[in-house]
């Protein structure tokens, strides 16, 4: 058995298959950028992806307490959960990566 044990084992291979996912990425550094609930299919349009792909990723986003999701009538919109501390980081990790390098 691991060191770590079998949550934080269970935790890393997500975060791993998260960052490895460049629908799950765009779609939460769209919330985060958007500041604002959106649908799935403006998540999709705004990322360049199709409806059905977004879907896909956003309930294991949702489950992982990163979004939200806010019902409007018939429509369910979706934001970035600014209360998980998992969100502060990406959105400073974005926001660094998007500064132009000095090097």
């Amino acid at each position: 058995m691991s060191i770590y044990g079998r949550k934080n084992l269970k935790t890393t291979l997500n975060m791993e298959k998260f960052l490895n996912s460049k629908v799950a990425v765009a779609v939460l550094r769209i919330l985060i950028q958007q500041d604002m609930p959106l649908p799935v299919s403006r998540i999709a349009k705004e990322i360049g992806s199709n409806y059905v792909t977004v879907r896909r990723y956003i309930k294991p986003l949702e489950e992982a307490n990163l979004i939200t999701s806010v019902v409007y009538g018939k429509r369910t919109l979706y934001r970035a959960n600014k209360a998980n501390e998992r969100i502060s980081i990406f959105q400073t990790f974005l926001e660094a990566w998007d500064k132009p390098s000095r090097g």
